[in-house]
């Protein structure tokens, strides 16, 4: 079961980045997280007294921690492709979400078999190919040089986002899903004050994405909730990998949607990502 949600969760997230990134064309990248969080936000509250067995502080600043560190995941990873080649930001930042869960998990008794070993090493490399992007037919030059400067952004990102999966392994089943209810306060918060600190609009006009804003944030929460659920039925070491292969269903819903290019890597990145799978699951 925990793979099942772990591999779901993989799918939703990469539909929800799919729209937040069509809406980020026509939007401010803080107005598109601000409008996709609220609206997370009001999904989650709306289920959360009907789920939950009970709900305690301890799991809320959990919840809070999560957002703090989601917050710095998604700050750091904007600002990297801002300056940076996504050939290389993406890639560093996935590989480093899964990572850091893996570790933690297996520093703190968590015991893989064999296949487990293999799916989850075969799983780092999917991840990685999978966030390659696609060569430009142009021959157009990179944005900005690969500094150690940027590698050091793309591997606090990348911390930020595993660190929510920490935090969110930490809360207790029985107040699932409480703690997403305070991440996204926190998150959806910050993301307004920015906005109105920069003076831009909360509200997108007609034709700049306002639908796409509010998919990707049900999507987003829906997927966030499906990795909380997984995170307290499997081991956190695989749940982590399992949910990090999102970038599949972005490149294929790219492909589908946009008719973008598939890189030749992204092409066996999603077969290694296959044979991953079924190792992590088999073992």
């Amino acid at each position: 079961m925990a793979a099942l949600l772990a591999l779901f969760s993989a799918i939703v997230f990469g539909a929800g980045d799919f729209f937040g990134g069509t809406a980020s064309r026509r939007n401010h990248v803080l107005v598109v997280i601000g409008v996709s969080h609220v609206v997370g936000l009001a999904l989650i509250l709306a289920v959360a007294p009907w789920m939950a067995e009970t709900v305690t502080a301890e799991d809320l600043a959990y919840g809070l921690g999560a957002g703090i560190f989601g917050l710095v995941g998604i700050g750091c990873l904007y600002h990297a492709l801002g300056r940076g080649p996504m050939a290389v930001v993406a890639p560093v930042t996935a590989v480093t979400n899964a990572a850091l869960p893996v570790l933690w998990g297996i520093g703190f008794g968590e015991r893989l078999t064999s296949l487990h070993l293999v799916g989850v090493l075969l799983g780092m490399v999917a991840i990685f190919l999978l966030s390659r992007s696609a060569p430009d037919p142009d021959g157009n030059a990179a944005v900005g040089p690969v500094t150690p400067g940027l590698l050091f952004e793309c591997l606090v990102a990348g911390a930020g986002f595993g660190g929510f999966f920490v935090f969110m392994d930490l809360t207790d089943e029985a107040t699932t899903p409480w703690p997403l209810v305070s991440a996204r306060v926190l998150s959806a918060g910050v993301a307004l004050l920015l906005v109105a600190r920069m003076r831009l609009s909360p509200l997108p006009r007609r034709g700049e994405g306002g639908a796409a804003m509010v998919v990707a944030g049900a999507l987003d929460m829906t997927a966030n909730l499906s990795i909380l659920l997984a995170v307290h039925r499997g081991m956190l070491s695989l749940v982590a990998v399992l949910g990090s292969l999102y970038p599949a269903s972005t490149v294929l819903l790219a492909r589908t949607v946009l008719g973008e290019r598939m890189g030749r890597a992204q092409v066996v990145g999603l077969v290694v990502a296959l044979v991953a799978v079924a190792g992590i699951v088999s073992g």
